[in-house]
């Protein structure tokens, strides 16, 4: 199928090499790339905030993987920003221009929450908005671990705004953490008292100029505020009601990892398609290909990708289905992105490995695509943390998992087993809260997570009617995740699990290019590794050194006798 970027992907501005590219040019580089997928797509404030399918296809789009920084700029820019700002337009009519211009990226928009002191633990944010008595706020960061912490404020040659979260105080009453509307700066300076410290880069991922941000008693108009100064009911609810773009960001973080598996599986298929060995049988080049060592962990990523995809729908479905229930938004967001940043985190990995030495290059993608998946998974909620948080809402049967559509099916019974063990688990202590509870569960939290979304998954793809033979290597792949259990509680033996896995494979081997095909990233890809075209391009774009006068044989070293 074609993607709305299929075209911009293969233009010169996306095509540019980065490698010999200095960090300040290759920010600007992402920046400018930002604005050519803004111009692609033109989102309208009704799509970001409904997220509406072409919104959802936004975040499943190649391109942000193509060029990681693009992929975190837009997210912070459209989803929590911009998302942000368009929940109190209906009512505040001032915000109408700004909303005009940041949908066609004439100010950027960042979302300033977590800080160096508080990450997890946001809610007891220090930093402060004060209000004066004439309406308007004093805005600051009273210590030093109240600064923002590691949104990209620093100036990037378009104005800037931003989503700062800070505790209200009014007559030194604590009115909660509320949101304000915030201006960093013009594009090429901080505005007064706005100090931005650019962090060094994270090293291995697409760069981004991350940066702690503080705030030196910034006076913001009362017109800063982003909905009631008043005191919340219910002081916690309140909180994840202003940050619930943070829950969307958490499902499209999903959808992003599944492009990263796409674009592993194809790079690591189409170079082991034509990566030769000499067969020592035969005497005759083989393609690497044909090993199972190769076309096993391929295959299986192919599977798992293809699978995940039919769940990326179902989950952006339930997703919207429950747009008056956020709490469990973000359940739905937590299980999606835990399941699909399983496999986008090991499969770079993986393949990358079984691309040898090329895949420790960045110019071939993989690696880079590791990196980004790491910071991913910590993104819009950390994956581990977020997982806890709710497995022990469905251990406590606080919250259901949606239902099976085949109660029999093996996914969904290790999915109830692990439930009921940690139910079992809470039974023999005297609460949920008990230290000794607490440290056999925790460790258990992500894989349960994981469970739920793997049947989901399963569940999708058979709906939408994926290839047996491409269900049965998926479950074949992640019985490996659990494979004492199934031994212990279906008796699969632990060599019938690695038979099925093998036979799976090998059966849809001759499928190969079909299923490369399938996964709709050629224009996506910059890697030279995947043809021998693309590879003498490549050769022939590097620098060749000055040859000198010495003739072979002539010695070169002086004596010093």
């Amino acid at each position: 199928m074609s993607r709305i970027t299929s075209q911009l992907a293969r233009s010169p501005l996306w095509r540019i090499r980065t490698e010999q590219l200095s960090f300040e040019e290759r920010v600007s580089l992402s920046y400018e790339r930002c604005k050519s997928v803004v111009n692609a797509y033109q989102l309208t404030a009704d799509d970001i905030l409904n997220l509406s399918p072409k919104y959802w296809a936004f975040h499943g789009d190649p391109i942000h993987i193509m060029d990681g920084s693009v992929g975190s700029l837009l997210a912070i820019h459209f989803n929590l920003c911009l998302g942000t700002l368009a929940t109190y337009a209906s009512k505040r009519n001032d915000l109408t221009t700004l909303l005009e211009k940041m949908l066609q990226f004439e100010i950027v928009g960042q979302f300033c929450l977590t800080e160096v002191g508080h990450g997890l633990d946001v809610i007891n944010m220090e930093t402060t908005a004060t209000m004066l008595s004439s309406g308007d706020f004093m805005l600051n960061s009273p210590v030093k671990e109240a600064a923002k912490y590691m949104p990209p404020t620093a100036p990037c040659g378009i104005p800037m705004i931003a989503v700062v979260f800070a505790r209200l105080l009014v007559g030194g009453e604590d009115r909660g953490v509320k949101p304000f509307m915030v201006h960093l700066n013009d594009g090429h300076r901080m505005n007064s008292n706005i100090n931005c410290k650019v962090l060094p880069p994270r090293g291995g991922s697409s760069p981004v100029k991350h940066a702690i941000t503080y705030f030196k008693q910034v006076c913001l108009p009362s017109s800063a505020l982003l909905g009631t100064p008043e005191r919340g009911k219910d002081m916690r609810a309140s909180f994840f009601r202003s940050i619930h773009r943070v829950f969307s960001g958490t499902l499209s973080m999903g959808a992003v990892g599944i492009s990263a598996m796409r674009i592993s599986s194809y790079i690591a298929g189409r170079y082991s398609s034509r990566r030769k060995v000499i067969d020592s049988s035969t005497g005759r080049p083989r393609a690497i290909i044909n090993f199972s060592t190769q076309y096993i962990p391929v295959l299986t990523s192919i599977a798992q990708t293809l699978v995940l995809e039919a769940f990326s729908e179902i989950a952006h479905l339930l997703f919207v289905e429950a747009k008056r229930d956020m709490y469990r938004q973000h359940f739905i967001a937590t299980v999606f992105k835990a399941t699909t940043l399983q496999f986008a985190l090991s499969i770079p990995v993986v393949l990358g490995d079984r691309c040898g030495v090329q895949g420790l290059s960045k110019v071939n993608q993989i690696s880079v695509l590791h990196a980004d998946m790491r910071g991913a998974a910590i993104a819009e909620g950390d994956v581990l943390v977020t997982s806890i948080r709710f497995a022990g809402e469905v251990v406590l049967g606080r919250i259901q998992p949606p239902p099976p559509t085949d109660p029999t099916s093996v996914l969904y019974r290790h999915e109830q087993a692990l439930i009921t063990e940690l139910q079992q688990l809470l039974k023999s202590h005297s609460n949920h809260r008990n230290p000794e509870f607490e440290r056999r569960m925790l460790p258990q939290c992500q894989a349960l997570m994981v469970a739920i979304g793997l049947r989901l998954a399963y569940e999708s793809a058979l709906a939408a009617n994926v290839d047996r033979r491409i269900l049965d290597l998926f479950v074949a792949s992640v019985m490996k995740l659990d494979s004492a259990w199934y031994s212990e509680s279906v008796g699969i033996a632990r060599r019938d699990q690695q038979r099925m896995e093998v036979d799976c494979a090998t059966a849809l081997l001759p499928e190969l290019e079909s299923l490369l095909a399938r996964l709709d990233v050629q224009d996506y890809i910059t890697a030279p590794i995947v043809s021998d075209q693309s590879w003498d391009a490549f050769v022939d774009s590097l620098q060749t050194l000055p040859v000198g006068h010495a003739e072979q044989g002539q010695s070169w070293i002086s004596s010093r006798l």
